[in-house]
């Protein structure tokens, strides 16, 4: 998978509940006790202030249903997060600009909130990746790998410049 589907996918990302069997009553407690109280807003690379990575995180419904807009050179993706009131998981589905979708669950895993996102891209290629959230010293880290490959890695973000 190209680098910027990859970081796409995993950012949409990308991050973030680590109580998903916790029976907390709405997102955001499941996001506080996470430890990602913090995550709203936009965060990006560094190096370029959001030209080469932009994540931005909103509620689209208060303390219920969060959004994710990825903004990535030639893969721009959409997500929505919720909780299952059934099961109290926090799911997670996302699609793309190239026709890409994927659809997944959060988890807490040895203490970080991760996605296990099952994705297929618009050629019929099917991938599963898992996607860290932690939010240390301001910064959010996303860890990414693809369980398929093995392939692993990890990207630090910070909050847009002015």
């Amino acid at each position: 998978m190209k680098n910027s589907t990859l970081f796409a996918l995993v950012l949409s990302a990308m991050f973030l509940i680590s109580g998903a069997s916790s029976r907390a009553e709405n997102l955001a407690e499941i996001l506080e006790s996470a430890g990602l109280g913090t995550l709203i807003g936009t965060w990006v690379d560094q190096d370029t202030n959001g030209q080469a990575i932009s994540l931005t995180y909103t509620w689209r419904i208060e303390d219920r249903v969060l959004g994710l807009s990825i903004k990535v050179p030639g893969d721009n993706s959409e997500g929505l997060i919720a909780v299952d009131p059934e099961s109290g998981e926090v799911m997670h589905v996302s699609a793309d600009e190239n026709g890409g979708v994927g659809m997944g669950q959060w988890a807490d895993e040895g203490g970080v909130a991760t996605l296990t996102l099952k994705s297929v891209d618009s050629d019929k290629k099917e991938e599963t990746v898992k996607v860290s959230h932690q939010i240390e010293n301001d910064k959010l880290i996303v860890g990414l790998k693809n369980v398929t490959t093995g392939d692993e890695g990890k990207i630090t973000l910070v909050r847009r410049s002015e």
